[in-house]
Order: C-alpha cells, then structure tokens, then sequence
C-alpha cells in the first residue's frame, strides 16, 4: 500500500478508552485474595466489596426469581443511577436494571448462575466469569460481568457473552 499519513487509521476517544479498560483488565490480574493479602487497608475493603457486589448481583439480582426480592437487592447494591450494559440493551438506574433482570428470569425460568473461577480485581473495578445453565448441568450460556464502583456500591456493569459453542 502506498498509502500517506492521511491514509492510516486513527483511532477515536472510545477506541483508546476501550484498549485502556481492556488492558487493564488484562494484565497481571490480581486476584481477590491476593489484593487482601497484599495491599494495604483501604484496598482490602475495596477488594472485599468488589467481590461481595459481584457476587451478590449475580445470585441476587440477575439469579433471584422473586420481584420482591430482586428490587431490594437492585436498591442495596446499586447507586440511583447505576448502568448496565450487555448485548440487547443499556439499562440505566434501578427500574432499567430491574427490567433486564426480569426479563431473563421470565425467558430462563429454570436456569441458574455458577461461578467460574476466581473474582479478579483491580482498584475500583471487578470481574466474574459465570455460567448460566439448568441446575445440575453444563452451562447453556458462559460470559463475563466486569463491574466498576462507586461510592462503595455498583457503578456499572459491562456483561460479555462467550460466543457459543461449537
């Protein structure tokens, strides 16, 4: 190619954001334990409300088929105007979070969440790979959320899907 400077890719605001946010969540991940073990106070709190919000969410918002239960635990573990963003939709704020978790537990009736792997964690941000499947049997469906904090609660959360198995 005899193509100018001109000619090159550049990337955008979000491209560079988007590499900055994926590289840290890729490099040298420090596990839950390992951040308690390791860092000084402040960082283990921080390590110990990540993990407990990802876990939380997880079994309890997305995982919990009862409404009741489900909004009570929208309104203790995400800030008023918290964002979730997955592949069909971006939710933002307590009765948008709501609507996407009920959504699923209407489509999968039966199905539950299980934890693959270990939580890893960096300052102000978290991540749990999940499986989502029947109780008792392989995962139908396999991704990841990748949460970040605020003000000790969940800021947002960014879900991945693996691509399906062939």
């Amino acid at each position: 190619m005899n193509g100018t400077a001109d000619d090159r890719y550049r990337p955008t605001r979000r491209d560079v954001v988007t590499a900055v946010a994926a590289t840290a969540l890729s490099i040298s991940p420090i596990s839950v334990l390992g951040l308690i073990h390791e860092q000084r106070e402040g960082d283990i709190h921080m390590a110990q409300t990540i993990e407990t919000l990802l876990r939380e969410n997880t079994h309890g918002v997305f995982g919990e088929p009862d409404p009741e239960k489900r909004n009570k635990a929208i309104a203790r573990l995400w800030v008023d105007d918290g964002v979730f963003v997955d592949h069909n939709d971006r939710y933002e704020g307590h009765a948008r979070i709501a609507l996407a978790a009920d959504r699923l537990a209407t489509k999968f009736p039966n199905f539950i969440f299980t934890e693959r792997g270990e939580i890893v964690a960096i300052p102000g941000a978290g991540k749990l790979n999940w499986g989502f499947g029947p109780a008792g049997t392989e995962p139908v469906i396999t991704g990841s959320d990748v949460l970040v904090i605020r003000d000790d609660k969940i800021g947002a959360i960014y879900t991945f899907l693996d691509p399906p198995k062939k």
